[in-house]
């Protein structure tokens, strides 16, 4: 008998004790926007509760992965069809004044009703899946990043109706983009639903897959500037494609990151500059196409009927 009894005081200890270490759930809100199901996680106990802990806990990439990361992935990445994705954004957090004032930033603005006006907006130009998007601040190392590059947010969709959300608050014009943003994962998020076949991309199709994401932004929030859209000059644009235009229809993971993300040739950011123009003129020389015809029409007929090399031949003109 003593022996049982011991057995369930050590039993009810490792309960307490689990009860004691467990996570705390996102806060969630649940919508429905033109028949559609619309998920909003915010992670403000979540951080509350990574930066309490990690006061003992030195080992951050641990402490960001269980605390934080194994959190989202229990939430958004099954059956994502761009689950790989996850892994980019895994950067651990450092527990410290910064991302608490982002996180108490993030928790003094009415989220909620921001995203839903959005959403209103976005779903009744193009409807989509049942949606789920995660708020998180984002961590300190890619606060230079955004400095870099006057963005004050990063957005990463995964698959279907599944999309990421990484704000630094410490913008001043972070609620400004914030609608521009949510719009052009939105618009990826609908494409996947309708288009996917696997991530195996030709160049020209992930252009044209981020062009049109921001094309369908830029048309319901043109007065936000989003700089990655402009981001080359016309001569350093022309320069770009001439390296880059025989390969275009060629494929690779390896191709398409040093398009989007630069490298000692091709600055950070052209991709989406060259992927826009494209889709523009494009869009310019068919204006009655909408955007529910535009999400579906084959990349390679939206580059040959864009008279884009034509463009750039002007543009040198001028």
């Amino acid at each position: 008998m003593k022996t049982k009894y011991l057995v369930a005081l050590i039993f009810s200890g490792l309960l307490v004790t689990s009860c004691q270490d467990k996570t705390p759930e996102f806060e969630k809100t649940v919508l429905t926007i033109n028949n559609q199901r619309i998920e909003i996680l915010t992670a403000f106990k979540l951080f509350d509760n990574y930066l309490e802990k990690s006061k003992t806990n030195t080992n951050i990439i641990r402490a960001s992965k269980r605390l934080v990361y194994d959190r989202v992935k229990k939430e958004i990445i099954s059956n994502a069809e761009a689950a790989f994705l996850f892994n980019t954004i895994k950067v651990p957090y450092k527990p410290n004044e910064y991302l608490k004032a982002e996180t108490d930033a993030l928790k003094s603005i009415d989220l909620i009703s921001i995203i839903k006006e959005v959403l209103i907006k976005v779903t009744s130009e193009l409807p989509g899946p049942d949606t789920k998007i995660i708020i998180l601040p984002a961590s300190e190392y890619l606060h230079q990043t955004f400095e870099k590059n006057n963005l004050p947010l990063s957005g990463l969709t995964i698959g279907t109706g599944k999309i990421i959300l990484m704000i630094d608050p410490t913008f001043e014009n972070w609620t400004d983009f914030l609608p521009y943003a949510i719009a052009h994962e939105y618009h990826h998020s609908t494409w996947i639903s309708r288009n996917w076949v696997s991530s195996d991309f030709s160049l020209i199709e992930y252009l044209i897959f981020e062009g049109r994401a921001d094309m369908f932004a830029s048309d319901l929030y043109g007065n936000m500037n989003n700089p990655l859209i402009k981001i080359l000059s016309k001569q350093q644009e022309t320069q770009v494609w001439r390296l880059i235009e025989n390969e275009i229809f060629e494929k690779g993971h390896a191709r398409i990151n040093k398009v989007m993300f630069g490298d000692d040739m091709i600055p950070f950011g052209s991709g989406y500059t060259i992927g826009f123009n494209i889709v523009k003129h494009y869009k310019q020389k068919n204006p009655t196409v909408s955007n529910l015809d535009l999400i579906d029409r084959d990349p390679k007929l939206i580059f040959k009927l864009s008279g884009y090399t034509d463009y750039l031949t002007e543009k040198n003109k001028n």
